[in-house]
Order: C-alpha cells, then structure tokens, then sequence
C-alpha cells in the first residue's frame, strides 16, 4: 500500500510537472481595470544584487528623494516581504495608461565628495540592482542573447534594472536615463464574461469606458550625460549611439576627487498592446526554457537512477539474505550450531535497548518530523497554485505559519519515542521538541538583524516584527507542543519484539576498524546526490517556481533516504553492532553537511567576490544556509530513523526467538 500511495503521488506530479503550465491567481487577487489617461502607480522595492547579499533601501542611494507628505510603504507589507526585506515605497514615476511619454525628468540630483560619492560608486561596482513595481509586476530588463540564440530561444530577463555598469579598471557609470516599456491588454475584447458585461451596460444605456489591464513592465537602462540650458535638458530624445555615458568620480590611492556628481534622471514611457491575458502575466518570467526544462529532466532521471539503484540492494536484503535468515532461525530441527547462529539474531537481546542521549534523539527526530510535514504541505499547496507570484512573500510568509501550527508534530513524536525509551525527564523533552531548534534558529536570526540594522539594510526587521515571531512561537506553536506531547506520553505502546537483557551485549570492532560516523558521512552523499541538481537551479534562479519537478525530487529523496537508512542499518546489525538508533538517524542526516559544504563552494566559486569588503554579505549567506542545510538534515534524518525503525521492528517481530 504504501508503494501504491509513493507511485501514485510520483505520477500525478510527473503529469503536474509535463502539463503546460497557465497562471492563476488566489481567491481576493483581483485584476485592475484602467481606463486610458488613469494614474498607473510606480512602487519602489528595495536595492539588491547578486554579489552582495546585503538590501538597501532604494532611498539609501544620494539620488532622487522620497516624495514628501506620502507614506513610507503604500501597501501592507506581507511578514515574508518584511523578512527579505521588501518595501512598497511611493516614487515621482509619472505613469498615466496609454500616455507615451519622452524624457521626463525624474529629479536633478547633486552627489556630494565624500561618503555619498564612495557610497554610489561602491552599489554599481557591487552590481545592484534597482527593483520597482507596477501593477505588481515587478521591471524587468530584457537580457542580451546572441543572434542564433535569441532566434531559437524565448525571451529571457533578470528581475529589476542595473543601477549602472563597471569596467575591470574600476570606472563606473551611472544609469541615468531609463526607457520603460509596459505591455497592456483589452480584456473586453477576448474574455467572454467582460464581454457579457460590456453588452449588459450598453444595453441599460450607461456607458463604459474601455478597460485597460497591465501585464508587463519592462525597461531598458541607458548611462548619458545630461546637459542642461536654461534648465533645459538639450540631450533629449537620449541617442544611445551618441550619448556620453555618465561617469562617477571614483577615489583612488594617493587621490581624492574633488569634483560632485551633478545630472539628471529621466524616463520614457512607451505602452504596447499584447495578446497575453492578465491572468498569465507572469508566464513569460516562470515559464523555464528548454535547457532549464532539459536540465530538470536530468536532475529527475539522476534521481530515479539512485533511488532504483538503493532499492536493488534493499530488495537483495529483503528476498535473499533477511528470507534466508528466517528460514534457517526458525526451522524446527535441532541440529543447529552455533555457527548458524550469527549476525543480526545474535543481537536481538540489546537491539531494543534505549540509546544514549535519548532525549536529544527524539528531540532531533521530532523536529525532523515538523520540518517533514511543513515541507509537504507547502509543496502541495505550491502545486495546487495557492503560493501565486503575485503574492509577494506568501511562500515565506506560509512556511512561519505552517511551522507554528504544526507545533503539536515534534511534541508528539519526541513524546512518543522518549516513552517508548522509558526516558523519565519528560518536561525536558516537551521543552527541547518546542524550545531547541527554533530557539537556536531565533538567536542567530537576532544576532544577524542587529548587523542589518548597523549597516542601514532593509531586511533588517524592526522590534515589532520581532515581537510577532517571539508571539508566533511562544503563543502559538509552544502550546500546541505541549499539548501534542501530552498526548504522546499518553499513548499506549505495545512491548517490544524481543525482550532487552540486563546486561549490554559486547560490540566486536567495526570492519576495517572504520568507526561508523565516517559511514555516516560517505552515506549522505547519496541522498544528497537526489537534490543536487535541484539545489543548483534553486542556488541561481531569480525566480523558482518549478515545484512540480520538485515534488518529483523530494518524493524520490523520501524514499532514497527510507533505502540508505535501511541498508546501512541492517549491514551494522549484521556485524553485531546493536547501536543503531542514532546510525539510523546520521546516515542520512549527514547530507545536510553536504548540502552546506557545496553552498559554501558555490559562494566561494562566484565571480568577483572578495570575502574582505563582503564580510557581511558572506556572513548572511553562511548564517542562512546553516541555517537550511540543519532543516535539512533533520527532515532526512527524521525519514532515515522512521524507515529503519519500521524495518528493525518488522525483521525482529518475524523471527522466533528462545
């Protein structure tokens, strides 16, 4: 039965991830109508960039300032786009539906020597990235491909615009004038429903205005050096031929430049008519390409292979060795010697018996379990489509509230293999299942957003925010910890297979003399080999939103993981070694390490960076992937130990024993 439910759900997410894939929003999302000349609202995000992992405020730069009199944020900001550190900020973008416009100006700004001039010249050689929204659809900036590739390839972007460009020598240019581009749909004149209500406010006399809808805002950054006569700009329409690029004064060793930035921002504004429907705006950005799809295929097809290849060897166990052994341990003829009488049987009298730091095991198991059960549900609500893009920060915002309404999962688990154990400090436990990773998590969460905060970062968050979480876990997912526990340590258990004697069984030397630890480490390598390819699409994609091929991946790396577990236990009970509790566990959580050892290889291999001048971008990508690769190790250890617990009490339940 349950390789019926693992085959079926693989099947449905093949089916999810071939389908052609068509966007839909939540329930409450609606689409807004514009009607021509209407104000279309421009919304400032944050500064980011991919070298440096560190957001600003897009006010923090010494340009253009915030307009006076209006909000800070326009919009109610989600918990997970305050946690990354978004903002919806009013601009002077002036945005009017089917209104071209050409070279407006944005704002006159002087950048003075000294720190603002340091600070401007050190984004655009860090590479930030400007992000703005419109309608919200975030700006997009279409990538240069080759001839042949763009011939045969769809159009590829990158989320927002470059706030300028540097060469190798260290010049920078600001880019200073930008030309948008957004795309706008006539829904009444292909959706049948608006057409109906088009026909119906005719027919009752009133009129209606034709309806407008956004459904792409793209730009196309250019670096000019305005002059100004009589506080006229004269390089307008900007000329990309002829244009000056607009170089930022730079100090160098030896020399301080003495010179201000003075200029200005402008702006086109171009509206273009497209056949896509609102409800697919975000196709063209989710949408992978043909080498990205190809890609998955194989990171699938990786998978499968050593899944396919663990349960050869689990069925080797199962239908020669195991079927074996319970032939020969329970015929009935007497002539048995004790020759016969060897491997896992010879332990059936210590397999049961309690591990060491038992506490700490079901602690670390339960965890594992919550994160498991997080991790699924998201998943299947990301395949169902109610974690939309448009959403901004519903996917992090849904992970906090899932974790603290599944509390009651590690209380209970921990709570049920610590009775099982015959473990006695109980209040520890319930405390460790509820208090142990979140609180770990939380301090190094804290300790990371007071250096945000020193360095003026958006994501850092403030003390009301931090109050919500405190709350999240104190009043929400602790005492549903407490109350899973109490029912855990309420359940009835039945005896264990065979019974655990007095007196602990001596444990032979290890084959090779190779302590089972550094099997541990060598066996996380192959679960890690399932989410490998996956890890490296979700290490450099913009956007990731390809969750069908990756419910395909978790579901293999489920059952890869129930398969190491399964081998490796069974070979160390074959060698006499009863202490397999935390091996069941470890063989598999060890590809959390290697999922932190190749995030730090991918951080350390990517170009231009300087460990030096980014010691705190680099300590937010090191906190947050300890972070991960722990959740990580404790949702496959979790799967790890529940496979081989299963495995372990079947294989001893079947054999009869005097």
């Amino acid at each position: 039965m349950a390789k019926l439910t693992v085959a079926v759900l693989a099947l449905a997410a093949v089916v999810a991830a071939a389908a052609p894939s068509s966007a839909f929003y939540l329930p409450g999302i609606a689409p807004v109508d514009y009607e021509e000349g209407a104000k279309a609202e421009v919304l400032a995000a944050r500064l980011t960039s991919a070298k440096n992992k560190v957001p600003y405020d897009i006010y923090s730069l010494p340009l253009c300032k915030p307009p006076a009199g209006l909000p800070r944020n326009k919009r109610h900001l989600s918990l997970g786009q305050v946690l990354v550190g978004e903002r919806a900020q009013p601009t002077d973008f002036e945005f009017n539906v089917l209104v071209p416009t050409t070279c407006k100006v944005l704002c006159e700004f002087e950048v003075p020597v000294g720190a603002p001039l340091r600070r401007l010249h050190r984004r655009i050689t860090d590479e930030y990235v400007v992000r703005l929204n419109l309608d919200n659809m975030p700006v997009v900036t279409r990538l240069n491909l080759a001839a042949a590739d763009a011939a045969k390839a769809a159009p590829s972007f990158m989320l927002g615009y470059p706030l300028g460009v540097s060469d190798p020598s260290g010049a920078a240019y600001l880019y200073n004038h930008l030309k948008f581009r957004v795309l706008y749909h006539k829904p009444f004149a292909t959706d049948v429903a608006a057409a109906a209500a088009s026909a119906a406010a005719v027919a009752s006399g009133t009129t209606r205005a034709p309806a407008y809808r956004i459904v792409g805002f793209e730009v196309e950054p250019m670096s000019v050096t305005h002059k100004m006569v009589d506080g006229e700009i004269t390089t307008c329409p900007v000329n990309a031929s002829t244009a000056v690029p607009l170089a930022v004064p730079m100090s160098t060793a030896g020399k301080s430049t003495t010179a201000a930035l003075s200029n200005a921002i402008t702006y086109d504004v171009e509206w273009a008519q497209s056949d896509r429907a609102w409800a697919t705006r975000w196709d063209a950005l989710l949408n992978a390409n043909s080498a990205q799809v190809q890609i998955q295929w194989f990171s699938v097809v990786n998978s499968v292979m050593i899944a396919l290849f663990l349960a050869g060897m689990v069925a080797l166990i199962l239908l020669r060795t195991v079927h074996a052994d319970f032939a020969r341990y329970n015929r009935l003829d007497g002539d048995d010697d004790l020759a016969d009488d060897a491997g896992w049987k010879l332990v059936h009298g210590d397999v049961f018996r309690a591990p060491t730091w038992a506490a700490a095991l079901a602690i670390a198991v339960g965890t594992g379990a919550q994160v498991t059960a997080v991790t699924v549900i998201t998943l299947v609500f990301a395949l169902l489509g109610l974690l939309s893009p448009a959403n901004r920060g519903g996917l992090l915002s849904a992970m906090l509230l899932l974790w603290a309404l599944t509390g009651a999962v590690p209380g209970f688990v921990s709570a049920v293999l610590y009775g099982r154990w015959g473990g006695m400090d109980r209040k520890k436990v319930t405390l460790g299942a509820g208090m142990a990773y979140p609180g770990l998590v939380g301090t190094l969460f804290f300790l990371l957003n007071l250096m945000l905060w020193a360095a003026g970062s958006t994501m850092s968050v403030s003390f009301f925010t931090l109050l919500l979480l405190l709350a999240l876990w104190l009043f929400v997912a602790m005492p549903l910890c407490i109350v899973g526990a109490y029912g855990g340590y309420k359940v009835k258990t039945a005896d264990w297979p065979t019974r655990v004697n007095a007196i602990a069984r001596a444990i032979p030397q290890p084959p090779m003399g190779v302590s089972p630890s550094w099997y541990a480490l060598a066996t996380g390598i192959l679960c890690f080999g399932v989410v490998f390819i996956e890890l490296v699409m979700v290490l450099t994609s913009q956007l990731y939103y390809m969750f069908g091929f990756l419910f395909i991946v978790f579901a293999l790396l489920v059952v890869s993981c129930a398969e190491v577990s399964i081998v490796f236990v069974y070979l160390s009970l074959t060698h006499e070694d009863w202490r397999w509790w935390w091996n069941a566990f470890n063989y598999t959580a060890s590809s959390g390490l290697w999922v932190f050892a190749y995030s730090l290889w991918f951080y350390t291999m990517q170009s231009g960076l300087e460990w030096s001048t980014h010691l705190l971008s680099s300590t937010i990508f090191f906190v947050y992937s300890a972070i991960a690769s722990s959740a990580f190790a404790l949702m496959t250890g979790s799967i790890g130990f529940s496979a081989s617990y299963i495995f372990v009490h079947k294989i001893y339940s079947a054999v009869r024993v005097e």
